[in-house]
């Protein structure tokens, strides 16, 4: 149940107009409501009242369908997109096209950062804010405001979403709920306990306290595939030298050329054609079946890898809200809460080597029966003396956010009220993830493409008794011993990161007027201070030598293997056909004999991401005022909604080498109409002026000299200016009953502020402002600078990002569609809604990449009083990610499917049985490279079915 548009009415008694009385009402209307179709009827109730261009999921719709966490909810409103981990759990979102970091997320109207990396494959080093942290259960309402109003914090560009926690006086006096629930998930086959308890008490309409926790205990795998980098060609390798000390690509060979082809026989070649014998010349060309530049220029996986995860993740978060009423005119909140995660599983993938396989360290391959499609890319062929190259990662993170959010609203006078809140959040991550590698022997692999790539060797990479080695070992020199510099490539990587963000917040606001959401102003100050600091540790050099090379794991390091933990790797992959395991690293054993838990890492400028770590601070000072209106035009209503924001922010970020600080100021403003065209029509019209602070990532000041002179400097840019965006939207609905309505809007959204590699010239007396110390340069530099004409004459090339003078301008639609259908069948009904994106940028480096041409969601539903269901279906067209060598990278298009029902036991505890199935055609996340058919990345989470039972008292 969920009581909706509560507020307080005028304190005191008083003589009211008859216009007055019905803002009261409007102001004052309590709708208490169960069910899907209820939230649905309380989101139509909001949308119908709303000024501008909002949307709103509440309570029963958010705790009751098959959502993992906030993300996946917040999916369902029109133009906002989800971005997935690995898992296919929802992690971040993204409003109206653009990223996860132009979205401002809001805890209880308050700035939040959440110090958690990202995904498995990338690290989070904008202003993302990870959401699969905060469960369903613990929320009462989920806002989306796609244009700005003065009153709202600034951040972001594409949108703000405010997540409202459950309070004691949201419904009812006093309620204990509970749920308790098991989730199969087909891949692991395990089952994954989750659980939630929330109890509420109010005492005489004065004090109340909620308390609630939710948690779960996810027990994961997910089968998938990866490309490393880009699609790569080789050249046929040749000596360089008679000591077999060097090899490259023949003369004249064209190509990326970042692997090779063998010119001499393997034993695997030798073995399979009689009368050839290992080392014999052999014309890789001929043996492939292709013409020379058709070879030299045939695309093949960058170590194309088969993968899998495998483990747990325990997640518990917790919230205490204490309101007090002491009288009409005073509501009192104390909202806290705190979330812990963790997460422990291994990550292993099998890569065929393709990678600087060079001739004099025994890898170059070579091709038979090879085809090749009219793109350029292998789609079949034998390759010999093909290495498995096993990658195993041990994930250990941990993760504690914690925030507490005092407010006060006071009704101070008829005519004006006061709020007051404050906000502190901190957040701590941290990321142990080591990495080792081990090879296999050369052997005969069948490449065939499909949905994913299948590899097929003639060796079982999950039979640890292949003969794996640490390193790839080759005896260059035919004396029958495998010498310390005959064994090559990375054994044990380091890899740790640590970020701690921090908000704070004061908000004072007022409203002036007897209704000022409707006629009235609204004026106040918000001081905001925001810190993110990110570092990383390394000392993989450091480790091999100490740890690594006088280990007792080091001279015999497959008795530190053992079988595969998975044997059916790829059931879920339609079409696949590759190995069904790998061997796997014993974890516990491997640390134990390096000695790896005493190991202290040593601080890195960057991270296993390659990105730039440091901390970044920023102090914000907002002042507003926003006018409400309404008057009537040609007899119908028109409501009115204009205000101002003033924003000034004071920034500094800093690496472990130096640090620079800039302030900026900026005016936001906006405009809102609302008219009742018709008395269940309202066209709705919007402009305003809104602003994302530049990502940190390009801020650092990361400077370094390009060499040993004065000439170049690599810097990052700290004086970037944000991204701005002037947005108008049209549109309107009309409500053709209490529940049902339809609804289109317009929107276009011109951003500027866009960023691209760039070369300036600068003085060299400017050098300081990126961070170069200028008066300690060494003294090969300051001979340098001596010959140039010293400081005043002398400039020097600065490598950075700058901001670009193109704009990019985004176009769409949005259409919803709430539609009861009582009338086929009582209690069931449907909702879809729909949206299109079009951009058009005037500088190819302003190109918006995650844009879907098209998406749409929608859940057909039927429900009475003892059985609901419903049916969800989301799709996202697939859109470009990124772009590397040239060649687009975008991501698949997707239709995930859900049900869920839930039955209310026939006994007198108020006790209802859900199951809800999730994903249950196990669609993948993952891209595709250049062209549709070619896998850059697939992870197929596989299915998840949850039993659960829930109940209140």
């Amino acid at each position: 149940m969920l009581a909706v548009a509560s507020a307080f009415g005028t304190a005191g008694a008083q003589e009211q107009t008859d216009e007055e009385t019905q803002v009261e009402e409007r102001e004052t209307e309590v709708i208490e409501v169960k069910g899907y179709r209820g939230s649905l009827f309380n989101s139509t109730v909001a949308k119908r009242d709303s000024q501008g261009f909002v949307d709103e999921v509440f309570a029963d719709d958010i705790g009751k369908m098959p959502s993992q966490n906030l993300a996946e909810s917040l999916s369902r409103i029109p133009g906002v997109k989800i971005n997935r981990e690995v898992t296919g759990e929802g992690q971040q979102i993204s409003v109206r096209g653009l990223g996860p970091s132009f979205t401002k997320i809001a805890l209880n109207g308050n700035s939040i950062s959440i110090a958690s990396d990202g995904s498995l494959g990338s690290g989070n080093r904008n202003r993302e804010v990870d959401l699969d942290i905060f469960p369903t259960e613990l929320f009462s309402s989920l806002s989306v405001s796609k244009t700005a109003k003065a009153h709202q914090l600034e951040g972001g560009v594409s949108g703000f979403v405010n997540m409202r926690t459950a309070r004691p006086f949201d419904a009812g006096d006093q309620t204990f709920k509970y749920s308790l629930e098991g989730a199969y998930g087909d891949l692991r086959g395990d089952i994954s306990p989750r659980y939630s308890a929330i109890y509420k008490k109010t005492v005489n309409d004065k004090f109340g306290v909620l308390v609630g926790v939710a948690g779960a205990n996810t027990k994961s795998r997910v089968d998938g595939y990866e490309a490393v980098a880009l699609f790569t060609d080789g050249c046929v390798a040749q000596w360089n030298n008679p000591e077999h000390t060097a090899s490259g690509c023949v003369d004249g060979s064209q190509g990326l050329n970042h692997f090779f082809w063998s010119p001499e026989a393997t034993p695997d070649y030798a073995a399979a054609n009689p009368g050839v014998s290992v080392g014999d010349p052999v014309d890789p060309v001929a043996t492939s079946g292709l013409a020379a530049d058709t070879l030299d220029t045939a695309l093949l996986p960058y170590l194309g890898r088969p993968m899998f995860t495998y483990g747990d993740r325990d997640r518990v978060s917790g919230i205490i809200s204490l309101q007090y009423r002491p009288n009409d005119s005073v509501d009192a909140v104390l909202d806290t809460m705190y979330a812990k995660a963790s997460k422990d599983f291994v990550r292993t993938e099998a890569m065929w080597w393709g990678r600087r396989n060079y001739l004099h360290q025994g890898g170059a391959i070579i091709p038979e029966n090879v085809t090749v499609d009219n793109n350029g890319y292998v789609t079949d062929g034998t390759f010999y003396n093909s290495h498995i190259w096993v990658g195993s990662h041990d994930y250990q993170e941990d993760l504690d956010f914690y925030s507490i959010m005092p407010s006060v609203s006071w009704i101070a006078s008829d005519m004006l009220t006061v709020d007051v809140s404050a906000s502190l959040t901190k957040s701590e991550f941290d990321r142990d993830e080591p990495y080792v590698l081990y090879m296999s022997p050369g052997g005969t692999m069948q490449f065939t493409n499909g949905e994913v790539p299948s590899f097929n060797f003639s060796q079982n990479p999950a039979d640890p008794t292949i003969g794996y080695t640490w390193q790839q070992e080759y005896d260059q020199n035919k004396d029958g011993v495998i010498s310390e510099d005959e064994k090559f490539g990375d054994m044990f990587r380091i890899q740790r990161n640590h970020r701690e963000t921090e908000t704070k917040g004061f908000h004072l606001d007022f409203a002036y007027g007897e209704a000022p959401d409707y006629n009235g102003f609204k004026f106040g100050i918000a001081w905001d201070e925001n810190s993110s600091n990110m570092d990383a540790f390394g000392g993989t050099a450091e480790f091999t030598e100490n740890n690594v090379m006088n280990s007792a794991a080091y001279g015999n390091f497959a008795e530190y293997l053992s079988p595969s933990i998975v044997n059916d790797l790829g059931t879920g992959i339609d079409g696949y056909n590759g190995y069904t395991g790998i061997a796997q690293v014993d974890w516990d054993r491997i640390k134990a004999a390096t000695n790896y838990d005493s190991f202290e890492a040593i601080p890195s400028q960057g991270d296993q991401f390659g990105a730039t770590v440091g901390d970044i601070n920023e102090e914000v000072l907002g002042i507003y005022i926003e006018a409400n209106t309404e008057t009537e035009v040609a007899g119908k209503l028109l409501r009115v909604n204009t205000g101002v924001r003033w924003v000034d922010t004071e920034q500094s970020v800093a690496t472990s080498e130096s640090s620079t600080s800039t302030s900026y100021s900026k005016l936001l403003p906006s405009l809102s109409l609302v008219y009742d065209a018709m008395e269940d029509v309202k066209i709705r019209a919007s402009a305003s002026r809104s602003l994302t602070r530049a990502n940190p990532s390009d801020l650092f000041p990361n400077a370094s000299w390009g060499g040993s002179g004065i000439e170049t400097v690599n810097a990052g840019n700290p004086y970037l200016s944000p991204f701005e965006a002037t947005n108008f939207d049209i549109g309107g609905e009309w409500y053709f009953s209490e529940l049902g309505y339809i609804g289109l809007t317009f929107f276009e959204k011109e951003v500027t502020g866009f960023t691209r590699s760039d070369s300036i010239t600068v003085a060299f007396e400017d050098l300081g402002q990126y961070g170069i110390d200028i008066n300690d340069i060494g003294d090969d530099r300051q001979q340098a600078l001596l010959e140039c004409g010293g400081p005043s004459q002398c400039t020097a090339t600065v490598n950075t990002r700058n901001n670009i003078d193109g704009a990019t301008t985004l176009t769409g639609f949005e259409a919803v569609w709430v539609q009861p259908l009582d009338i086929v069948l009582e209690g069931m009904g449907f909702n879809i809604s729909a949206t299109t994106i079009r951009q058009d940028a005037s500088d190819d480096d302003a190109i918006i990449t995650g844009i879907s041409d098209l998406s749409y969601n929608g859940t057909l539903f039927y429900e009475n009083e003892s059985f609901q269901t419903r049916l969800t279906v989301n799709h996202q067209d697939g859109a470009a990610s990124y772009y590397t060598q040239g060649k687009e990278v975008f991501s698949f298009d997707r239709t995930q499917i859900d049900v869920s029902a839930s039955y209310n036991l026939p006994v007198d505890m108020n006790m209802t049985v859900t199951l809800d199935a999730y994903n249950l055609t196990n669609e993948p996340v993952g891209n595709w490279h250049e062209y549709t058919g070619i896998a850059f990345n697939a992870f197929y989470p596989g299915a998840t079915y949850t039993l659960g039972l829930r109940g209140s008292f």
